[in-house]
């Protein structure tokens, strides 16, 4: 569950003094006659993506300032972010850093991630105590790794090739002795994916997922004997199960009997194995999913404790493992995480959409749980970081639900400035897609204390409302998704009484593609019409072309999964590439791209400034040099604002000089 549990937001906090130190009002920025302080985070609060030790006592996060720096802080003796240490001495805004773990057995700090932001991923180490880094493995890319249970080894899943070569293995790193050794190998029907891997106690096999005939749609939970070297499909492959509704849980109950996670149902669910038999059982049957799960001693019995979460709430719940039978239900309006469990306390990672962060622990009784708070951020400090009211709302789309028989509803939350633009200056911005959550998010905030409001909708695809709302835009990439920001767009414009052209889109990755297919939308998909002319619009890290992007992406899955296989279905993803419709462009166009970016090539942004450049339309282009798939490092996040808010303010003053075409790198 360790990729569900990272908590990422863009923050930051006080800079020491180096040969390039800042002044704070470097982060003054300049829009619309007012100043926008972005120094609370990115001088004041500088941290995200936090996680916590296996007892709970060492949290990590990043801090953003000159550098990116993974820090750390123990929390038996100390709480203050300013007097956290450096784990390593490495700037992560030159390269990436996944899921650091730390390892109380050797006092290694453990992550997987690259060295120049281009996502050859690898697992590296360094010790606490004394900050170098060793690289420990050599592969083009890891998917999937953890830890035995004592501690001493880890299992992984290296992808050797993709595509029609693709092959992965499952190997096993013994951190004494350093030897690599093969476990197996993957074969076509059941090809090893992202996700966790768990170890039955005593070594003698591996839990992890593996996709079917390498569909993303068929994800299946496999054990795997480490002496034999027999593959077991613990699920039924025969039914559909979501990558992000199938997991592992990080321990086994006994030698014997461990559970997992599938929506093989439609909803994230629990299973338990037993190996003796071999057998499997559905133990839950919730219609919403399944977070998280944790075994927690209260007194000596075991017990589950289950974190379910959408986008609205959170339950945590015991459940009695004898019966299944859930003893009790707390609900909360933050968006929890499990960050650690030590008998019967449950350490917590908290955020909600107007809560910047907060620790909590729960104690859990056979009857009761008793929440209390670990770590949260001061009164003044909260008040830098919100400048918004959050409304949530619920928008009609185009189509009906079936299972309702009613016009379909999709969930958004409203982000009202407190301190807006002037009647007749008001902009609106919606984010295109990965929207709907309720988390803190800082880019947001930023965008609101410019007096900016903020929509951040659930189209179809999102996660948080079951299997089959998450997979409505399988190979239906451009499509009906696509009419739902427009429908959004419609009704917030009726609602907040903002004229179209000062309504906009901006998203990353996947919603930088939907932003450009939004503004060069041709009017009708799938045999249903939809029109709003947006009036301007920013991407980060899209791309304009569906095929180039299956063909220069280090995630071609990910692109059969969401628009269909290239070759047999070019002509319709040629069709539903922004490209191809630029002349279409119904508003100014900001385009932002790292030229690292593995994931999405920087060519995606390039082809879309190139086309927009030989029509003559109005747009800009901005590339980061050495920037993999997202922006990271002060200096960089400044240089981002800086050139949002001057195209914004062309935006509203509809300035000439979006016609120069200039590119800025």
């Amino acid at each position: 569950m360790k990729t569900k549990r990272w908590i990422i937001m863009m923050l930051t906090m006080v800079c020491v003094a180096s040969s390039a130190q800042h002044k704070r009002s470097d982060l003054l920025l300049k829009f619309q006659e007012r100043q926008v302080d972005i120094a609370p985070f990115f001088e004041d609060f500088p941290y995200s993506q936090f996680s916590l030790s296996e007892d709970g006592e060492k949290l990590f996060f990043f801090k953003t300032s000159e550098q990116n720096k993974l820090q750390w802080l123990d929390l038996t003796k100390e709480k203050d972010f300013l007097k956290a240490t450096d784990a390593v001495d490495l700037d992560f805004s030159k390269r990436n850093c996944w899921q650091p773990m730390y390892n109380e057995k050797d006092g290694y700090v453990y992550w997987i991630g690259d060295e120049r932001n281009e996502e050859i991923i690898n697992i590296y180490r360094c010790n606490l105590l004394a900050p170098g880094v060793e690289k420990l493995t050599d592969v083009p890319y890891i998917y999937a790794w953890d830890f035995s249970p004592d501690r001493t080894r880890i299992a992984y899943v290296a992808r050797l090739a993709q595509n029609e070569k693709r092959l992965d293995e499952l190997r096993m790193l013994d951190l004494r002795t350093g030897r690599d050794t093969l476990v197996c190998q993957d074969k076509p029907d059941f090809r090893y994916t992202w996700g966790d891997i768990t170890w039955q106690p005593q070594g003698k096999g591996l839990m992890l997922l593996a996709l079917k005939d390498a569909d993303r749609t068929y994800a299946n939970i496999i054990y795997v004997d480490t002496e034999t070297k027999q593959t077991t499909v613990l699920t039924d492959p025969s039914k559909p199960g979501s990558y992000a509704g199938t997991s592992v849980m990080e321990r086994w109950f006994s030698d014997d009997v461990c559970f997992f996670f599938s929506d093989q149902d439609g909803y994230k669910n629990l299973y338990r194995f037993d190996r003796r038999t071999m057998k499997t059982e559905q133990v839950t049957r919730f219609t919403s999913d399944i977070d998280d799960a944790r075994f927690v001693t209260v007194g000596k019995k075991k017990y589950l404790f289950l974190l379910q979460s959408n986008p609205v709430e959170t339950s945590l719940m015991l459940m009695d493992i004898a019966t299944g039978k859930i003893l009790y239900k707390h609900s909360s309006d933050l968006s929890l995480s499990i960050g650690a469990v030590q008998g019967d306390r449950v350490r917590l990672l908290a955020n909600a959409a107007s809560v910047v962060f907060r620790i909590i622990d729960a104690r859990v009784g056979q009857k009761e749980m008793v929440l209390s708070e670990v770590l949260e951020l001061s009164d003044e400090l909260n008040a830098k970081l919100i400048h918004s009211d959050v409304e949530r709302l619920s928008i009609p789309t185009f189509d009906v639900d079936p299972s309702t028989g009613k016009t379909r509803t999709l969930h958004a939350y409203l982000y009202k400035p407190k301190h807006p633009l002037p009647e007749g200056k008001e902009l609106l911005m919606i984010e295109s897609f990965y929207g709907g959550d309720n988390r803190y998010n800082a880019e947001y905030q930023i965008f609101n204390a410019a007096g900016i409001t903020v929509l951040s909708p659930s189209p179809r695809g999102s996660t948080g409302f079951g299997r089959d709302f998450a997979a409505m835009n399988d190979k239906d990439l451009g499509g009906n998704e696509i009419l739902d920001i427009i429908y959004c767009a419609s009704y917030i414009s009726e609602k907040r009484n903002i004229p179209s052209e000062r309504i906009g889109v901006f998203g990353m990755s996947h919603g930088g593609y939907a932003t450009m297919r939004l503004l060069t939308f041709p009017g009708e998909v799938n045999g249903h019409k939809g029109a709003f002319r947006f009036g301007f619009g920013i991407e980060t890290a899209g791309f304009c072309d569906i095929i180039y992007q299956h063909t220069h992406s280090n995630i071609p899955d990910w692109t059969r999964l969401e628009a269909g296989d290239p070759q047999k279905e070019a002509a319709r993803l040629i069709e539903r590439s922004p490209l191809y419709h630029a002349a279409n462009l119904t508003g100014p166009l900001l385009l932002l791209h790292g030229n690292h970016d593995n994931r999405v090539h920087v060519e995606g942004s390039r082809l879309m400034h190139r086309m927009l450049t030989h029509l003559k339309r109005p747009h800009r282009y901005v590339e980061f040099e050495g920037l993999g798939h997202g922006i990271k490092g002060i200096d960089n996040n400044r240089r981002f604002y800086r050139e949002c808010f001057r195209f914004l303010d062309d935006v509203i003053g509809r300035d000439t000089s979006l016609y120069r075409w200039d590119t800025v790198r």
